[in-house]
């Protein structure tokens, strides 16, 4: 698995919730899986795909390597008629309504849109999306004509993602049903592996990044936030303050 974390915009983390028990599966191999049921859905096998599990170890940065790796192209306000649509954090039952009549034959990415679902309607609604049925159709009945030009039925013919650091208990059981699902929740020890994991394709110093990696280590259970993101940041100090980045080290990741 490609892991991918920028300098400035970092695309990737850990976060610092630990699995009380190591899985039989690795990280890596998981995240193979989400890869292959992302292809999945590429190839219209599957309808949707929950990947749930730690937040920030990169859930987020798999799904899109593997789309972008496909050939297909995010939908953004500077690009649009993408592919794919990510729609990340508070969305209503109707601007997810809107949504899924808008790309009604692409893949949607629920990225940390939690509320989404969480909200009857809007579990309704996915619910209807993801039918099992050969035609899927969603509905929005309303006792006015709408204004918007969107119709109150349509033929579903799109792919869901949900990436989400709830557990899957915590999602609807139709959704849960109806999908295909990988759980990323880590341990200290896992998440110490993918920070490693991530080191190496970073270009900094090979004597830093085993200073900063045997840091990480020693202090791991200590660490306030153990993540991505505060690991490389200990890589800042470490190139900034010479003898003395240890100390502000413990100050910065184990406060």
């Amino acid at each position: 698995m490609e892991y991918v974390v920028r300098k400035a915009g970092l695309t990737a983390s850990v976060a610092s919730t630990a699995a009380p028990v190591k899985s039989e599966f690795s990280p890596i191999e998981r995240f193979s899986f989400a890869s292959q049921f992302v292809q999945l859905l590429h190839k219209g096998a599957i309808n949707s795909f929950i990947f749930t599990g730690s937040g920030g170890i990169g859930k987020t940065t798999a799904v899109m390597n593997t789309l972008r790796k496909l050939g297909f192209r995010e939908d953004t306000p500077n690009q649009p008629a993408g592919d794919f649509m990510v729609i990340r954090g508070f969305s209503t039952p109707r601007a997810l309504y809107e949504t899924l009549y808008q790309f009604k034959d692409k893949i949607l990415i629920l990225d940390d849109a939690d509320q989404v679902f969480k909200d009857p309607l809007g579990a309704n609604l996915l619910k209807a999306a993801l039918d099992d049925k050969p035609v899927r159709v969603v509905n929005w009945n309303t006792s006015r004509e709408n204004e918007d030009g969107i119709p109150s039925r349509f033929t579903y013919t799109g792919k869901i993602v949900f990436i989400s650091n709830m557990s899957l208990q915590q999602f609807p059981q139709a959704i849960v049903s109806r999908s295909q699902k990988v759980d990323l929740t880590l341990n200290t020890e896992e998440k110490v592996d993918i920070i490693s994991e991530v080191f190496k394709n970073l270009k900094n110093k090979d004597q830093h990044k085993v200073d900063v990696l045997q840091f990480v280590r020693d202090n791991a259970k200590k660490a306030k936030d153990l993540n991505i993101r505060s690991a490389v940041s200990l890589l800042v100090l470490r190139e900034n303050f010479g003898d003395d980045w240890k100390r502000i080290a413990e100050y910065s990741f184990c406060g």
